[in-house]
């Protein structure tokens, strides 16, 4: 449920940035998908039977959605799949058995997804550690909402970002979807919704 949730959020969020800039509520609404898909990626790692076979997905999925992504919301950030991948690998070297090098190798991770302009930078990978390392601490929307709050700050989001800790209350107590989604779907609604909006943008402009 967690995952059908998060496409139909992000799904609404696109089409409100795309097509009706002005409709606030559509954006709001938007500001869940992130943090669920944040949410997948720890639970992801913690499950996963093959953690780099996960990364190649990421990373393949990435290329593919990069240049429709670019063209469509015509920036030139890296897409969100990449920030997914670095918030992998940071769990990965966070769990090496020389903690120090993990931590040094994790700083940076995050200096360059900050300096490349991956979409939610640093913010987007600390969310993924948060619901890692606190998914069994009532305080978690807590941290969440820090997090947030930097965020608004150093990236200058706007307000509506706050939003994101309804996610925080829709994970608590979960530990693993209970619904398990085709694989093609799963991995190729990013994708697929990215360019079909595309097209559907050049028709109608």
């Amino acid at each position: 449920m967690i995952k059908l949730i998060a496409m139909f959020t992000m799904l609404v969020d696109h089409i409100g940035a795309v097509f009706f800039p002005n409709a606030l509520w559509l954006r709001v609404v938007g500001r869940i998908a992130f943090p669920l898909f944040a949410w997948g990626i720890a639970m992801g790692y913690r499950y996963t039977r093959n953690w780099k076979l996960y990364a190649i997905r990421l990373l393949a999925l990435g290329f593919v959605t990069q240049i429709p992504y670019t063209l469509l919301f015509e920036n030139d950030n890296w897409n969100v799949c990449f920030t997914l991948l670095a918030g992998l690998l940071v769990l990965k070297l966070l769990h090496m058995p020389k903690r120090y090098l993990g931590m040094l190798a994790s700083l940076v991770v995050l200096a360059l997804v900050h300096l490349l302009k991956f979409e939610y930078g640093i913010y987007g990978v600390i969310t993924i550690l948060i619901f890692y390392y606190c998914r069994d601490d009532g305080k978690m929307p807590l941290y969440q909402g820090i997090i947030s709050l930097v965020g608004l700050l150093v990236y200058r989001y706007h307000e509506i970002q706050l939003f994101s800790l309804v996610s925080s209350f829709l994970v608590r107590g979960v530990e693993r979807d209970d619904l398990r989604l085709n694989r093609w779907l799963q991995y190729g609604f990013y994708p697929i919704h990215i360019i079909l909006l595309y097209i559907l943008k050049g028709i109608i402009t």
